[in-house]
Formats: C-alpha cells, sequence, structure tokens
C-alpha cells in the first residue's frame, strides 16, 4: 500500500474542516454531529475520525489553518518593527475572520458552547491568549511612539491589545445578532462613539 504523503493528509483535512465550517454555519455548533459532517463532506465517518476525533480537535485545527497565519501576520508586522495603529491592528483582526469563511455567527455560537464544553474551553482560552499576545508584539512598535517609558509602552501595548479584542467581540456578537456590517462602518462608529 503507497504511504499518504502529509500534502495529501492536509488537503483532506482542509476539505472536512471547510465541509465542517459549511454544515455548522447551516445547523449551529450544538445540532451538529459527525454524521453530519460525513455528508456534507462525502467522505466515510472513519474517513473523518481518522482526522478528527471531536468537534474540539476540528476547532482546534480549522484556528491553527486558518486564523494563526493571519494572526502570526500581525505578529510579524509588530517584531519587524513596522507602526501598526490600534486602528489597523483591529481592522485586520475583523477582516480576518470574513477571510478565514467564519461566519459571526459561527464564532458566537463556538463562544456560547467553549463556556459549558471543556475541550472547546480551553482551546478558546488559548487561541485567545495567542490573539492577545500577538495583538500586543502588533502594537508594541506604535506604543513606543507614545511614551519613551519602556515599561509604560509594555503595559499601553497589553492593554490596547486587550481593547482590541474586546471592540472585535463586540463586532462579531453585534453582526451576529443583528446582521452583517462593513467593517470600516463599524471602525468609524467606533472611532466617533470613544472620541465624544
Amino acid at each position: 500500500m503507497p504511504k499518504v504523503s502529509e500534502e495529501y493528509r492536509e488537503a483532506r483535512r482542509d476539505e472536512i474542516a471547510r465541509a465542517a465550517l459549511r454544515v455548522l454555519a447551516r445547523n449551529g455548533v450544538r445540532d451538529t454531529s459527525i454524521a453530519d459532517i460525513v455528508e456534507e463532506s462525502g467522505l466515510s465517518t472513519g474517513a473523518i475520525y481518522s482526522h478528527f476525533s471531536n468537534k474540539a480537535e476540528l476547532a482546534r485545527y480549522v484556528v491553527g489553518r486558518f486564523l494563526l497565519p493571519r494572526i502570526d501576520a500581525l505578529e510579524a508586522a509588530g517584531e519587524s518593527g513596522r507602526i501598526v495603529t490600534p486602528r489597523e491592528a483591529l481592522q485586520g483582526m475583523l477582516s480576518m475572520f470574513a477571510e478565514a469563511g467564519l461566519s459571526p455567527s459561527l464564532v458566537l455560537q463556538f463562544w456560547g458552547e467553549a463556556m459549558v464544553e471543556p475541550g472547546l474551553h480551553e482551546e478558546m482560552l488559548r487561541t485567545a491568549a495567542r490573539l492577545r499576545g500577538s495583538l500586543t508584539l502588533a502594537i508594541g512598535p506604535w506604543a513606543r511612539t507614545q511614551t519613551s517609558d519602556d515599561a509604560h509602552s509594555a503595559t499601553l501595548a497589553a492593554e490596547t491589545a486587550r481593547s482590541i479584542v474586546a471592540l472585535a467581540q463586540g463586532y462579531i456578537a453585534n453582526s451576529a445578532v443583528f446582521g452583517p456590517r462593513a467593517v470600516d462602518e463599524y471602525l468609524e462608529s467606533a472611532v466617533a462613539v470613544l472620541a465624544s
């Protein structure tokens, strides 16, 4: 029997993950079973389970495959010394969900499920910590332009990163409940509210 290449395994995982995202968006996180993903993907149950043992593992893969590369790009910008403003970081964060094919409704459902399912909860905390850390690095050069005190700039970057995450969560929840909203429109409104 020929050996399966890592590229083939990764392509199969991507195929399963995209099928799962489609059925999750349609049925919701709670009402999606592995059988639904099997039907959507056209693969066998064994093929699905050979790649993912449960929803938490699938969520971990989706985050790692579709979100973390975008988070890494934010981090790399900060490490390069390029000035990334908080607004640019927020805009990049909000656009990454759409680029990854994650609807606000689906993200909100995963957050809800993560509050009651230990595996998903651990994954959410891990991802949130990684995101905040990457945002802190991304806006670090900007924070250093705001003060000459290194300790204060580090605190400013960390607190601003936390606020960026909170604004992104607000956008996601609002879009899930009230319908789509353009990222630029949201940013303009947030700036107007915070400036007044």
